[in-house]
């Protein structure tokens, strides 16, 4: 399993990330695996987006959640999902407050589904 965590400090109000999975291990994903998002916000307002190469796998979900860590048991984002290897992930948050700013914690998990 390949395993990435993001905190994302200070997400200003009314703004769009970068792609988070730039340059981590989660960027391609090695061989055909369960993607499993898992995350948290200090304040309400903050929405995901998630591509995996051409598909948009998430689009604009908000992150519900509100706390200082994150518990799996309870913050899965979205049902897991899987894709392919050789992959391309991408990531990106929006902060939708108008005068805000948000931390965010996130759990990415992809584990092989061994096909």
């Amino acid at each position: 399993m390949t395993t990435v965590n993001i905190r994302r400090d200070n997400l200003s109000a009314s703004t769009k990330t970068g792609n988070l999975l730039a340059d981590t291990d989660l960027q391609q994903v090695a061989e055909e695996s369960q993607i499993s998002i898992y995350a948290i916000s200090s304040a309400a307002g903050v929405n995901m987006e998630m591509g995996a190469g051409a598909d948009k796998v998430i689009s604009d979900r908000e992150i519900l959640f509100i706390g200082t860590s994150v518990d799996k048991s309870a913050h899965l984002v979205t049902d897991p999902f899987v894709v392919e290897g050789g992959t391309n992930l991408s990531l990106f948050l929006r902060e939708t407050a108008a005068a805000a700013t948000t931390d965010v914690l996130l759990i990415i998990e992809a584990t092989p589904t061994g096909a």
